[in-house]
């Protein structure tokens, strides 16, 4: 399921024009990240003012994306520390492969988009490319363009074979699992140039990994513990390594 995230939106009518788009293209969740302008909205918003009722409201970004198995920012800025993960057409592509999983797409303010702490709390960015000297689309705009492409990909039938991908908290389970194991090999350094955590956290969600594929993952790391530290570490509650995990993996193979 697709949610539209808004985060603190200012100008009025942008909130009813995103209802109305959403309307237009069968979306039905709208989330919002402070409290929802209500000058002109239900104007424009036109048969679509039920989205304006039921949408949800959140104080902060991270308590809105926090039951959400993947979460997409959308961003005018790119550069060496902006990176761009994808555009709308990959973006759809990405989506439709999982329609199982809860994915939010964030839009930042109409001011200055989204502070770095927000876009740190999503793993991916995608970019709408435009004219480089005037490249900031209108909030409702740049929905229209994302919800488009969703939707087209979705009538032409070209989203092709649906993915076995894990939830949003299997994704966080397993990265906290790998730095755990970097961290107790000595990995890290004294001083980290690279965010590690931010960086394993984009490279799962770009992945889309399969429960098989979590468990090599979470097999290969744990190998690497015992070779430098002589001990592994469980998994999880109830889940401790041993020689039936072994067994499993070699089922597998």
């Amino acid at each position: 399921m697709i949610h539209v995230i808004l985060v603190e939106p200012i100008y009025e009518g942008n909130v009813g024009a995103v209802a109305r788009i959403m309307h237009n293209f069968s979306f039905t969740s709208l989330r919002i990240v402070g409290s929802i302008p209500h000058k002109n909205d239900f104007y424009l918003a036109m048969h679509s003012e039920h989205l304006l009722e039921e949408a949800s409201l959140y104080p902060t970004l991270a308590e809105a994306v926090a039951d959400l198995d993947r979460v997409v920012a959308f961003s005018r800025r790119v550069g060496k520390l902006k990176p761009v993960d994808l555009d709308p057409p990959r973006l759809a592509h990405y989506c439709s492969r999982i329609p199982d999983l809860q994915i939010g797409l964030v839009f930042g303010r109409e001011t200055y988009g989204l502070t770095d702490e927000e876009a740190a709390l999503c793993p991916l960015r995608c970019h709408i490319t435009a004219n480089p000297e005037f490249p900031s689309l209108n909030l409702a705009q740049a929905v229209t363009i994302a919800l488009w492409e969703l939707q087209r990909l979705k009538l032409l039938g070209e989203a092709g074979p649906k993915l076995e991908s894990v939830s949003g908290f299997e994704l966080d389970k397993i990265k906290a699992y790998m730095l755990d194991v970097m961290r107790a090999t000595g990995f890290f350094r004294s001083h980290e140039t690279t965010n590690w955590d931010q960086w394993l956290g984009k490279l799962l969600t770009q992945l889309n990994p399969t429960p098989s594929m979590l468990w090599r993952l979470r097999q290969m790391f744990n190998r690497w513990q015992v070779l430098v530290t002589g001990k592994g570490s469980g998994y999880g509650p109830a889940d401790v390594s041993g020689p039936e995990d072994e067994a499993r993996a070699g089922a597998d193979e």
